[in-house]
């Protein structure tokens, strides 16, 4: 196998584990979310991010219903497109964001779990952000993946 061989491999790893890892969170709140409201003021009340934790003040934590629900439907959603390769581009950038938004959320704030490890929680979601924005230049959708599909159509008409 070339070295492109196994960039592509490496690549639909990525892909199917990234997939899977959106897919699993967003399934801890497909039935319950109730357990997110405690964890979202608390987490607002001690971000200290300028600007940031006070849009998790103002706007976020009263309104952690919708919240909750918009990001469990995204993340279900960028979960899919990775996992079937399908818009890997687009997937990639919105799991990068959503990533960015639980570090600044999480990693930054007097909480409990800040304060007990920080270095953990700030790299768990870090980390993740970074293994989206490779996603977003995922090529391997483009052989293995719905994309391959998409891509086919558009060059016949």
């Amino acid at each position: 196998m070339n070295l492109s061989g196994l960039g592509l491999v490496w690549q639909l790893f990525l892909r199917v584990t990234m997939g899977g890892y959106w897919l699993f969170f967003s399934s801890q709140r497909w039935s319950d979310r109730s357990w997110l409201k405690d964890l979202v003021n608390t987490a607002a009340q001690g971000n200290y991010v300028p600007f940031y934790g006070d849009v998790l003040r103002v706007f976020v934590a009263p309104n952690w219903e919708m919240i909750a629900l918009v990001a469990t439907v995204l993340e279900t959603g960028v979960g899919l497109m990775i996992l079937f390769g399908v818009f890997t581009r687009i997937a990639g950038v919105l799991g990068a964001f959503d990533n960015l938004n639980l570090t600044l959320t999480f990693s930054f704030c007097r909480c409990p779990w800040a304060e007990a490890d920080l270095p953990l929680v700030f790299w768990f979601y870090f980390a993740a952000m970074l293994l989206n924005v490779q996603i977003a230049f995922d090529q391997s959708s483009k052989t293995i993946g719905i994309q391959r599909f998409l891509n086919r159509g558009s060059r016949d008409a």
